[in-house]
This record gives structure tokens, sequence and C-alpha cells, in this order.
């Protein structure tokens, strides 16, 4: 079970990647990443695709809206994330 202060920050990122993205409510489909292999040891380029994604190190997680570009970022790196849809 989540606490209310991870439930508040999980709501105020998914409000913000709406706001962001121009999604409307019908399409509201998000994807929940943890990150949970290092970025030590891949390339720069793998690396900046995790900050794009806004993971930083291992256990940390991310809300990302559903777009064809972010998958393609999540491609890139699937071999370091576990994902998720979230609702």
């Amino acid at each position: 079970m989540k606490s209310r202060k991870v439930r508040q920050s999980d709501d105020r990122i998914s409000d913000v990647l709406r706001r962001m993205s121009g999604l409307s409510e019908a399409t509201n489909k998000t994807l929940r990443l943890t990150l949970h292999g290092s970025p030590i040891g891949g390339t720069e380029r793998q690396r900046a695709t995790l900050r794009c994604l806004g993971l930083g190190r291992r256990g940390s997680r991310a809300l990302v809206a559903d777009t064809p570009q972010a998958r393609g970022r999540i491609r890139a790196v699937a071999h370091l994330l576990e994902v998720e849809e979230a609702n």
C-alpha cells in the first residue's frame, strides 16, 4: 500500500505530464517505470535517455505518458527497466 505522500507525488507527476503532452482525459495512459539495472557501464546515450525518462539511480520510479516517443526511449534502455501500466 502506498503512503499518502507517494500517492500525492504520483498524482502531481501525472498532472504535469498531462499538461505538458496535451493529452486529454480520454487518452490518459501512463506507464510506471522502475530502474532495476545500473547505468554504470552503459553508454552516454543510454544515461541521457534514462535522465530524459526521469530516472537517476537504481530503484527510482517515474510516471511517463504513453506516447510513441516515450516507447522509443523505453525500448532503447529496456534491459534496465521494468515497465507496467499505471491507472
